[in-house]
């Protein structure tokens, strides 16, 4: 069963042992480095990913998006650094746990008279995670965010209405 909960510091020690594959740490980066960053930043909330109750995947929801990235619409969320640990990929994880974001931030944005949207970039050359992203109701904006490190980028969202 995948549940996603706030990352806590009873979860702590796991959540820093996840990683990515070599392959995928331009497009993601390190666990530690994304967490001392995200903590500085009360704008940004960490979650975790779990499969039976085990930490296996990890993401943040970023509140000051739209004031980082000029293609984010304000009032949008940031979905950024979004990973499932190297050992439990191919399982359908990551595809469950998008579903999971879209569904529950949307009833909440909804709930609470925000937009309901939102917003991702995706490595041009990160075939695998664009087809997930398009195939659980992201959309690909066509256009390109040109300031990532490790290449272009596409700008995804998600609405409301594709939940």
């Amino acid at each position: 069963m995948i549940s996603i909960v706030p990352l806590q510091q009873v979860l702590l020690d796991e959540v820093m042992k996840l990683s990515v594959a070599d392959d995928q740490i331009p497009y993601v980066g390190h666990i530690e480095e994304l967490i001392r960053a995200s903590f500085t930043k009360p704008d940004e909330t960490q979650w975790v990913i779990c499969r039976n109750n085990f930490p296996v995947g990890f993401y943040i929801l970023d509140a000051a998006y739209a004031r980082n990235y000029s293609f984010c619409p304000e009032g949008s969320i940031g979905l950024r650094s979004f990973f499932v640990d190297v050992n439990h990929q191919g399982k359908g994880i990551a595809k469950k746990a998008l579903e999971h974001i879209l569904k529950n931030y949307v009833q909440s944005s909804l709930h609470h008279s925000r937009t309901a949207e939102l917003y991702l970039t995706v490595n041009c050359r990160n075939t695998l995670a664009y087809e997930i992203y398009i195939a659980v109701g992201f959309v690909d904006t066509k256009e390109l965010y040109l300031g990532g490190a490790a290449g272009p980028q596409h700008i995804m969202r998600a609405r409301g209405s594709v939940v």
